[in-house]
């Protein structure tokens, strides 16, 4: 089974958006929740560390984003870059890609 990247703290991620003010509390915690899934199905696959490591950096650059809510840029590059680590991953792990899909559909209905 993949270990699960070392330099990246899911825990804490999905606490920053817990905390993201821009968010309504509904939203904060849908997002949340889904990263806090996400983070659990990543050691659970097949897919390569490196490319796991991948998707979970871009999970939380893309969290990272979202605390910011004036760089709307930064969100655009996150986002689409957290869109194609879930491209890449999608065929080695459908239950991640899956997760961090709805991820991507929860912000798009939020307008983000």
């Amino acid at each position: 089974m993949p270990e699960q990247p070392q330099n990246v703290n899911w825990q804490e991620l999905a606490q920053k958006l817990r905390e993201a003010d821009h968010l309504g509390p509904q939203a904060q915690h849908a997002v949340a929740d889904l990263l806090d899934e996400l983070s659990r199905a990543i050691p659970a696959t097949s897919v390569d560390p490196q490319e796991a490591a991948h998707l979970a950096a871009s999970a939380s650059h893309l969290a990272d984003a979202l605390r910011q809510p004036r760089e709307a840029n930064a969100l655009r590059a996150a986002l689409q870059r957290f869109e194609g680590a879930v491209a890449r991953a999608e065929a080695r792990a459908p239950l991640a890609s899956g997760i961090a899909s709805r991820i991507i559909e929860t912000l798009a209905n939020l307008g983000i």
